[in-house]
């Protein structure tokens, strides 16, 4: 069980460091464009999903873990409010800041439902059918992802979740 949940979890965040966005070049006139972003860059480049080791072994575990996403990017959005965005780029930082927002949420609640699908399965049966759930759960967040990219890209801001 705790093989299993170490193995997902790795993948979750190797999947999430293959998601990140290349970089276009900053034109000279949006000077204040390519600040925002190099600040934004320095808070979020190589974002964990969790700041803290955890035992994964029950869900009282997995529920910390789950918190911890959303404490980690909690405090580092927190700190990506305080920079100071470009007028221009006010609607598109807001709608990112919230993009990033509800994928940790979804990263948190999918640690939680991956952890009770691996202590669900009991039965051979069961088991059997867990890599398809499991691949299923760990999928969910890509439509999110693919819209925090295009943001991510449209910004030139890596993923500040760690794990989209």
């Amino acid at each position: 069980m705790r093989a299993v949940l170490i193995v997902v979890g790795t993948a979750m965040v190797a999947l999430s460091a293959a998601a990140v966005p290349g970089r276009a070049a900053a034109t000279p006139h949006d000077a204040s464009a390519a600040e925002y972003a190099r600040a934004v860059t320095r808070i979020c480049a190589g974002a964990l999903l969790f700041d803290h080791a955890h035992d994964m072994g029950t869900r009282a575990d997995a529920l910390a873990v789950a918190r911890d996403i959303r404490a980690s990017t909690d405090r580092r959005l927190g700190r990506v409010t305080k920079v100071a965005v470009p007028p221009g780029l006010r609607r598109l930082s807001s709608r990112w800041i919230s993009s990033q927002r509800r994928l940790a949420a979804m990263f948190a609640r999918l640690w939680v439902r991956i952890y009770d699908a691996v202590d669900a399965a009991r039965t051979p049966a069961q088991r059997a059918t867990l890599p398809q759930r499991l691949h299923r759960l760990v999928h969910l967040p890509d439509p999110l992802r693919l819209a925090a990219g295009r943001l991510e890209l449209e910004l030139h801001v890596p993923d500040c979740t760690g794990g989209g």
